[in-house]
């Protein structure tokens, strides 16, 4: 009996170390998440004043207005702009991670080799059946999951392809005007889709494009016009907090503001470490 309450007592605190490790796990992840969020921005924002310097820079040496040199500076600029795509494209793929599945997969037995290949193809560990010693996860293992999935998505397209009837000139016109063969009624012989039924098809999409468009102008112009009168309402709110407080209140990303909330912290009492004296998130947590 004593021997039987014993192993529970360690099973129970061994489920509650596990627990708490998962615990940790998550908040730790999460605060990763949000640190990399201020990151972002306050790389964004650098970012932002510096082009903003640059632009003047044309109007201040000799010959900045010439052809020539107004091409590389565009290019230039144009490079400004990518890397700020570049960045947000890197903070939505952070912001959708999952951590559980994250641990999923750290629990899986793989090779390192074969989680590198795993994150370069984009494959779930989870879904690989090992082949390795005791069933581990190989680097081949890795490569030929993948290579199924994509022979399983390469024949799914060429059955819908062959049970499709159409002549030969209708497909080369339908993957020239972008209509999907399977969705039209061929008129030909035995239901064979022609030319004629591909642009037709194609003339009536654009008529419902045009159509689309329009409805979509009318609301624009309404959602537009709602905007306005918001805008005046706010302008006439913002100012009237202006005069109660002669004051914008601190300046601080989403990610701090939300974590000082869920702190109890008061960020006018925080002196921020991020560009233009932003406060992040870091600076909320080291207070």
């Amino acid at each position: 009996m004593t021997e039987y309450r014993t192993n529970e007592a360690l099973e129970k605190l061994n489920r509650g170390i596990e627990e708490s490790k998962q615990l940790v796990q998550h908040q730790t992840m999460a605060l990763a998440q949000d640190f990399f969020g201020d990151s972002v921005e306050e790389l964004k924002q650098r970012i932002q004043e510096n082009r903003t310097t640059l632009e003047r820079l044309p109007d201040q040496i000799p010959g900045g207005q010439e052809e020539s040199f107004q091409m590389l500076f565009q290019e230039l600029m144009d490079n400004y702009e990518a890397i700020e795509q570049a960045l947000d494209e890197a903070n939505n793929n952070v912001s959708e991670i999952d951590p559980d599945r994250l641990m999923r997969q750290g629990d899986v037995d793989a090779t390192d080799a074969a989680r590198r290949e795993a994150r370069e193809r984009g494959v779930d560990l989870t879904e690989v059946e090992g082949t390795g010693t005791d069933g581990r996860i190989t680097v081949d293992d890795v490569r030929t999951y993948a290579e199924s999935q994509q022979q399983d998505s390469g024949d799914a397209e060429q059955v819908i392809e062959q049970v499709v009837n159409a002549s030969d000139a209708a497909r080369r016109r339908a993957e020239e005007m972008g209509v999907d063969l399977s969705q039209l009624e061929g008129t030909g012989s035995g239901g064979l889709i022609t030319v004629k039924d591909v642009t037709s098809a194609a003339g009536g999409a654009a008529q419902q494009a045009a159509g689309t468009a329009s409805q979509a102008t009318n609301a624009v112009g309404q959602t537009v016009a709602q905007a306005d009168g918001a805008v005046d309402q706010a302008t006439q709110q913002a100012g009237s907090v202006a005069e109660g407080n002669g004051d914008e209140g601190p300046k601080a990303t989403n990610a701090a503001r939300r974590k000082a909330e869920d702190l109890g912290i008061d960020l006018s009492q925080i002196q921020g470490s991020g560009a233009g004296g932003l406060i992040t998130i870091r600076d909320v947590v080291q207070t």
